[in-house]
């Protein structure tokens, strides 16, 4: 049914514990033709970190993204690296939710990285992850 929305501009299933499968059947079968999305949320899914990969692969081309939020996915430092490069052609980026993950220092640091240089890039939610206070994030 997605598949004939290419101009969807958002799509929201938050709260639906999609997980790994769900995620990569996503990814597969829509996400990559929807390149007019502005805003993907999946909060709360359990996507993991395979999931997430499969849906960075997605999202390559997308050049429309202004939002996107992943809070409550089991996403940790292991994937964050392939997932900032993704982000690194994402120059109408405004938003990125992270909160609820179990990301540490290394993979903040990857995403602090790529969003550095994007200029419309203006609210991280990264709260409830797993830094500590003797964690070395460079946030600049």
């Amino acid at each position: 049914m997605l598949v004939n929305k290419i101009h969807l501009k958002t799509l929201g299933l938050s709260n639906n514990i999609i997980g790994v499968g769900g995620a990569r059947e996503l990814a597969s079968i829509c996400l990559a033709e929807l390149t007019s999305l502005n805003r993907l949320s999946l909060e709360s899914n359990l996507i993991g970190n395979s999931g997430l990969e499969a849906i960075s692969r997605a999202l390559v081309n997308n050049e429309s993204l202004k939002e996107i939020f992943l809070y409550n996915n089991d996403l940790d430092d292991d994937t964050m690296a392939d997932f900032s490069a993704m982000l690194g052609n994402k120059g109408h980026l405004q938003t990125l939710g992270l909160e609820y993950n179990r990301i540490r220092s290394r993979g903040a640091n990857h995403i602090f990285d790529a969003l550095q240089p994007l200029p419309r890039f203006e609210r991280l939610f990264f709260s409830h992850n797993l830094i500590s206070e003797n964690s070395a994030v460079a946030i600049q």
